[in-house]
């Protein structure tokens, strides 16, 4: 039989097709992959502490520390993702997060930002170092460096990938929360060290925050502020916080230190200090459940639109769309959407039976045949990020017929 690891690397190299009729003559079914795919045959990882190469979507490289805590069982760890701020490196910031990793049991990987690939308007960040700013950075992109650590950690190390984290500090920290905003649903939990939603908060409103942050009720967050931090005000995280909280979120917390200025080596990130202690708790409990009956989702680009079982495409520019989805009982679907034209469903026995199954989109009802297929198992992995909590037995698409007001007019 084959090894995970093989299996994996047969998923995101060959064609689905060829990959299908391998793993056919191997004598596995869709769900038989699955199970593969995100078995720990091959775990118990070594302590070690190295330098790997981490490319990103556009075939760029950047040097990623990465620290395994030595393990005293064979059970795959989980893993965080850090990412450092301004003028820093993975190589300076993993230092500082060691004992972070040692104390949740969690692989650590680091990498370094590099510059954009193409020229954009510097928004997260303009309103912090201004127009001119030109440091290498972060992006919300899911072909950068935050998202493809994800990847690179799940093709390549025994982790457990329902125990995934992203842990970030000054502009790490801001990108956590765009990050996390937009792909909560490959997470376990998030925390920011003096980041910040958005930083244009400071001189007003931010509609895409605002309009995103709703999608953050779905993940446990842990944020830890320096009080004497000049450099991005506390009151952006408290506020950002509170309105969390208002809207119902249970699972999210911020640690004020009063001594903590906006340098991470003023922060005692220590065993024993709230703020380390808070961190470690939340990871330790938070586990992603995949495949909910219930998903809600807000996405402003296309290529940030799935949410688990259910992707938004060809949103209208300059909006955001929403889906509201959930699995009535094992044979029907239901969703209502605005902001979008067609909606990707991915289906999984996980979810909802073989055969008949009846999807109402915005009250349109059809009817669909759920027949798993292995080639849509291998090409979901692959575009999943190599993530088996994401693989799809089967991908239906689905035009998203208007909403109609109570006059019957569209909106």
């Amino acid at each position: 039989m084959t090894e995970p690891h093989e299996a994996r690397r047969i998923c995101l190299t060959e064609k689905p097709e060829a990959a299908a009729e391998f793993f056919r003559r191997q004598g596995l079914d869709p769900q038989g992959l699955q199970g593969l795919l995100g078995a720990a045959a091959d775990a118990g990882e070594r302590g070690r502490s190295e330098t790997v190469e981490l490319q990103d979507a556009w075939g760029r490289s950047t040097r990623t520390e990465l620290y395994v805590p030595p393990s005293e069982d064979d059970r795959p760890q989980g893993l965080i993702v850090a990412l450092h701020g301004v003028g820093s490196s993975g190589a300076e910031l993993e230092p500082y997060l060691r004992p972070l990793a040692d104390a949740c049991g969690a692989v650590l990987l680091c990498p370094t930002a590099c510059q954009p690939v193409a020229e954009r308007g510097n928004f997260d960040l303009a309103g912090l170092f201004g127009s001119r700013f030109r440091e290498a950075r972060w992006t919300t992109d899911p072909g950068d460096f935050p998202v493809r650590a994800l990847r690179w950690a799940r093709e390549h190390l025994a982790i457990d990938a329902n125990r995934c984290a992203l842990v970030g500090t000054s502009m790490g920290g801001i990108a956590t929360w765009g990050t996390a905003s937009r792909r909560w649903d490959s997470l376990a939990m998030a925390a920011s060290i003096n980041g910040a939603p958005s930083i244009w908060e400071r001189f007003g409103p931010d509609r895409t925050m605002r309009e995103l942050l709703p999608n953050l009720l779905n993940l446990p967050f842990t944020v830890v502020h320096g009080a004497r931090d000049q450099q991005i005000p506390a009151v952006l995280d408290k506020e950002a916080v509170t309105e969390l909280k208002r809207l119902g979120h249970r699972e999210i917390s911020l640690v004020e230190v009063p001594e903590g200025e906006h340098k991470l080596s003023t922060m005692d990130i220590a065993p024993g200090n709230p703020q380390f202690d808070a961190i470690v708790r939340r990871f330790r409990r938070s586990r992603r459940a995949p495949w909910p009956a219930h998903v809600r989702h807000h996405a402003r680009e296309s290529e940030n639109g799935r949410a688990h079982w259910v992707a938004m495409d060809g949103l209208a520019s300059g909006r955001t769309a929403a889906v509201e989805a959930r699995a009535v009982d094992r044979t029907h679907l239901e969703a209502r959407v605005h902001g979008c034209s067609r909606l990707r469903l991915f289906l999984s026995d996980r979810l909802v039976d073989p055969g008949r199954v009846l999807v109402t989109v915005n009250d349109d009802i059809r009817e669909i045949d759920f027949r798993p297929s292995l080639a849509d198992a291998v090409a979901t992995y692959a575009e999943a990020g190599a993530d088996p909590g994401r693989m799809a037995h089967m991908v239906v698409d689905v035009e998203v017929p208007d909403i109609h007001d109570e006059e019957g007019m569209p909106c």
